[in-house]
């Protein structure tokens, strides 16, 4: 299982409007292999603005990579406007090592 994160750092005030785009984003639920969303909001720690922390999480990452290449991906990507909201972002990947269900405890 993976977990990708995308952090959106973003001008102040508009974190609450952008995370709404993700409240809708449908597409992504019906991909084989996604497991869950999470959209977090958060003051940036590095410079003034709010971040938003998109957590999804897959069963592998050949299941990432189909929903980044599917149509629905771009349509989802396509027009959607409030970019001029963004100042950066970073992707990163991780594998899940240990959880409750699987600690060995």
């Amino acid at each position: 299982m993976i977990v990708i994160t995308n952090t959106i750092r973003l001008k102040e005030g508009t974190g609450k409007a952008m995370s709404e785009r993700f409240a809708k984003a449908q597409g992504v639920k019906e991909m084989p292999g996604f497991v869950r969303m999470e959209v977090w909001l958060g003051k940036s720690k590095d410079a003034e603005g709010e971040e938003l922390k998109v957590s999804t999480v897959w069963q592998d990452e050949a299941s990432f990579r189909n929903w980044t290449s599917s149509e629905s991906f771009r349509e989802s990507h396509r027009g959607q406007g409030g970019h001029d909201a963004i100042l950066g972002s970073s992707l990163n990947q991780y594998e899940l090592v240990v959880s409750p269900l699987n600690a060995s405890e």
